[in-house]
């Protein structure tokens, strides 16, 4: 575990940046009709590898790649799709960007990295501790790498209920606790709230708090619940909610019907509605395109939004959220993508690397505060005569020749209990937008 304390470290110290554009408050129709042009998966034996195929063999050595389920991006915004299409690698500490074919997009060499509200990943270095100086590098909308990023305000919101009544705070509003008029299914925490008047009101929320699902001033799921993760900008019933009681993780829909049961266990480099991860605020994925990769017992596998098993959870030692049908898995210590559904004929095995170097001179972001809390409006952070070279077609070498098997956990369980039988269920679309 100690060699990844230098990772969660990294994670906590990209807190330093602001959070992202204002949520509408978990807000998207909760309703959730899945189609069905995705391709059916393939039928097999439950004690053969089922409902998926492989895009790349496991083949590709790194201590982490972490890709972010989605459910905190705002659809309803300027979206950056790049969370979808690239995921972020770590090789010796270090980070950088690799595609869904194995192309190291930006090779692994800067300290931290965060997840904007908007769909933009963004890697960073700082050159300058006391002035708060740093080099970024991202990808625009076009998929371009850049040396600027958007900032926005924190995204962070949170849901209190009390005497039939739902309010929210938000942390751009230095939360300032306001009543909730909303129809949206929420996630809040049960607290004692009173009055100030002008609208305005305070609320004292146990010093352990819990949890229930609410609904237009009603209780869902009553306030049993010792942790939540919740989308931010979609509904729960294209995402799900995962709700944690005694010690385990379950999903539960916005009507409050149970999608897996109590049994998943967090992922600690799952996204957690924070700019980083840390091992007190642990959570499992959610929903992404009807698919979560689900951790039980320290071995992954993976479930549809009926429930269903669709890949045992003994099968990986780790897995990723799908997008576009692939996802990051790890299997021998080595990582590869998989795909549920049909193959793409032209897919394959290709590996090349982009060699990035920069021309480090010192650029700032707004202000100086550690968490920039910037204005509404997006205001753009650039640097100064940064230059990336062209990629190269040179293979990947294997950097790493010591593989890790569980990159954040470190389990000492190595024959996990829990082998769910895998069904096969109809596998719906792939949604544009989720």
């Amino acid at each position: 575990m100690k060699r990844y304390l230098a990772l969660i470290t990294a994670f906590a110290a990209a807190l330093a940046l602001g959070g992202c554009s204002l949520p509408g408050e978990q807000q998207q129709d909760d309703d959730f009709a899945p189609s069905d042009s995705y391709a059916d998966a393939e039928v097999t034996d439950v004690e053969e590898k089922v409902n998926y195929h492989w895009v790349i063999e496991p083949s590709i050595s790194a201590e982490n790649i972490i890709v972010f389920d989605g459910s905190q991006v705002n659809t309803d915004g300027d979206v950056n799709t790049m969370y979808q299409t690239i995921a972020v690698l770590c090789q010796n500490g270090l980070y950088g960007f690799i595609d869904y074919k194995g192309n190291i997009v930006v090779q692994p060499q800067y300290k931290y990295y965060y997840i904007c509200s908007c769909g933009q990943i963004v890697l960073y270095n700082i050159t300058d501790q006391k002035n708060d100086t740093r080099e970024y590098c991202t990808l625009d909308d076009d998929g371009t790498v850049v040396d600027y990023v958007n900032e926005h305000e924190s995204s962070k919101i949170e849901y209190y209920y009390d005497d039939g009544k739902i309010y929210y705070a938000r942390e751009a509003e230095e939360w300032a606790v306001h009543e909730y008029t909303d129809k949206k299914t929420v996630v809040a925490a049960e607290a004692t709230v009173d009055s100030l008047g002008n609208g305005e009101y305070d609320a004292v929320v146990p010093e352990t708090p819990k949890y229930g699902v609410v609904k237009q001033d009603e209780i869902v799921l009553d306030f049993q619940y010792d942790d939540y993760y919740a989308p931010a900008y979609v509904g729960a019933g294209i995402t799900g909610i995962a709700l944690k009681k005694d010690g385990k993780w379950g999903y539960v829909n916005s009507g409050g019907d149970e999608i897996v049961s109590f049994k998943c266990d967090e992922i600690f480099s799952s996204y957690n509605g924070e700019l980083a991860d840390s091992q007190e605020s642990g959570h499992p994925y959610l929903f992404s395109e009807e698919f979560v990769a689900v951790s039980m017992n320290y071995s992954f596998g993976y479930y549809n939004i009926d429930g269903s098993c669709m890949v045992k959870t003994n099968e990986f030692e780790q897995a990723r959220p799908v997008h576009n049908g692939k996802a990051w898995v790890c299997s021998g210590g080595k990582w590869g993508v998989i795909r549920f559904g049909a193959a793409e004929e032209e897919e394959g095995i290709t590996m090349t690397t982009t060699s990035t170097t920069t021309t480090t001179k010192p650029w700032s972001t707004t202000g100086s505060s550690a968490t920039s809390e910037t204005s509404a409006s997006t205001k753009k952070t650039k640097a100064t005569e940064p230059t990336y070279t062209d990629p190269v077609t040179d293979p990947v070498t294997d950097p790493v020749t010591d593989p890790v098997t569980d990159p954040v956990t470190d389990p000492t369980i190595t024959d996990p209990i829990i082998t769910d039988p895998v069904t096969d269920p109809v596998i719906p679309d792939v949604p544009a937008e989720y």
